[in-house]
């Protein structure tokens, strides 16, 4: 009976694929796809609701599994660290990342690559060492210079100005307040007003907020917002507090939380990449990645346009939101 068992048992070891790659948690899925999990800095925002979109879009065209995972509140950086270490543990294919702090993911990263897990990051950088490529919707300095030149087009080069970014340790938001700062540097006009404003990417914060630089500036002309509940909740605190269309707001923002405040006058516009567009662009190179094919500068990605490659920097298409045009973009 035992040998019978022991005979039994070593056919079916031989049947079974060996390792539990591709498809992750420990055992294929039944369909060989590789299993990738993107991790972003918080859920429950509309920004996140679209990348959501484009990992399912991923699921459904590439020939993959992937899954949006977050922490459930802004700039939690021992959760997104919590998730990669599960992510480790289930022994997914890849991991993207878009971290709240590149420094404190680092070593958790290296490790995941160290278990034979790829390792990206997408929307924000991590540490050059520990990811494979970076997938941007922008030069990440660059956005900023050309939202701060937006906004000082429309002050005429002269007034008060605040910036507002999500969380302070998100190193894409730090270098586009950096492009903001190097950008309104051209106009000695104009005049950055202090401390920079942080609203945790969530916009009870970012109304909050806006109305206390209100308060203590009462003739400030302008703020330029560097994360997407920015130039919403900046537009809330101007209609309470009313100065609507009274004080400028350019930001880095989605179509739809926005769009009735720029048809209105309240929000001058936006520059942003489709969140979407990103996160599917970004499933397309790690799959290729995994099969042994790295991103090509020019590179069409179905449905997201030609991207741009710069050492391990991609860069998708982006676009300028105006009054002009925000009825036409559905993300």
């Amino acid at each position: 009976m035992n040998r019978l068992f022991l005979v039994v048992a070593a056919a079916l070891a031989a049947a079974v694929p060996g390792c539990a790659r591709p498809g992750g948690d420990g055992a294929p899925d039944g369909q060989g796809r590789p299993h990738v999990v993107f991790i972003f800095k918080v859920l429950g925002i509309p920004y996140a609701d679209s990348l959501k979109k484009g990992a399912d879009r991923a699921s459904r065209e590439l020939g993959m599994r992937a899954e949006l995972l977050g922490p459930a509140t802004g700039n939690d950086i021992q959760g997104q660290i919590n998730l990669i270490e599960d992510q480790i543990a289930r022994k997914v294919d890849a991991i993207v990342v878009s971290p709240n702090d590149a420094d404190s993911v680092r070593p958790a990263l290296r490790r995941a690559e160290r278990e034979g897990i790829a390792v990206y990051a997408w929307d924000a950088d991590a540490s050059e060492d520990a990811r494979r490529f970076y997938v941007a919707g922008c030069d990440d300095v660059q956005i900023g210079v050309d939202i701060a030149e937006r906004l000082a087009r429309d002050l005429g080069g002269k007034g008060k100005v605040a910036i507002m970014t999500g969380g302070l340790t998100a190193k894409n938001l730090m270098l586009h307040v950096e492009g903001v700062r190097k950008g309104l540097k051209k106009y000695p006009g104009i005049t950055v007003v202090e401390p920079l404003l942080a609203n945790n990417d969530q916009k009870d914060q970012a109304i909050k907020g806006a109305i206390s630089i209100l308060q203590k500036h009462p003739d400030l002309a302008g703020f330029a917002c560097v994360s997407s509940p920015g130039a919403p909740g900046v537009a809330e605190a101007l209609i309470q507090t009313g100065k609507a269309g009274k004080v400028k707001v350019w930001g880095l923002s989605l179509p739809s939380e926005i769009r009735e405040h720029v048809k209105n006058g309240v929000v001058s516009g936006a520059i942003l990449w489709n969140p979407a567009d990103l996160t599917f662009a970004t499933a397309y190179l790690v799959k290729q990645d995994l099969e042994g094919q790295k991103p090509r500068d020019g590179q069409e990605i179905p449905g997201v346009g030609r991207i741009r490659v710069k050492g391990t920097q991609v860069l998708i298409p982006g676009v300028v939101i105006t009054k002009d045009n925000i009825d036409r973009l559905d993300f």
